[in-house]
């Protein structure tokens, strides 16, 4: 069996600019998944010498509720005990943080926030994997087509 086939996809793609100070969030459900990859892509910045973003964090919490999330203290930019945001390129392609997360042991609702250095679309997209009961259908898995081959 291919692993990557038993996976959900969740996206967030911003329909405009996010703007300079600013701040794109996504929530993601997690229930029935034990392991969440979220890729938040970011546009090149003008300037190769800014960080990817002025701030990039991942949060959890046990309700969908927005004063309830708290960081994850590994997944802050910045933060101590978190990791370092990386300097941009001027290449879109390089532009892209990964979040590989073990979810047992964390709560049910993540969220990842994004605050872009200038004015620019951010988008996320989540794949869910380890599922309690594999999805099957293209609404069991997100997205609206699945070719397997």
């Amino acid at each position: 069996m291919n692993h990557l086939e038993s996976t959900k996809t969740v996206a967030s793609i911003g329909t405009a600019d996010t703007a300079t100070g600013a701040t794109f969030s996504h929530v993601i459900d997690t229930l029935g998944y034990d392991y969440a990859s979220v890729d938040v892509v970011l546009e090149a910045n003008a300037a190769s010498t800014d960080a990817m973003a002025r701030a990039l964090v991942l949060q959890q919490s046990d309700t969908d509720v927005s004063s309830n999330y708290a960081n994850i203290t590994s997944y802050v930019g910045g933060g101590a005990g978190g990791f370092t945001i990386p300097t941009t390129s001027l290449s879109s392609a390089s532009n892209v943080a990964r979040f590989n997360v073990d979810m047992r042991g964390k709560r049910r609702y993540l969220r990842v926030q994004a605050t872009p250095q200038a004015a620019s679309v951010v988008c996320s997209v989540v794949r869910l994997g380890k599922a309690e009961v594999g999805p099957v259908a293209a609404s069991e898995v997100g997205v609206g087509v699945v070719v397997s081959g």
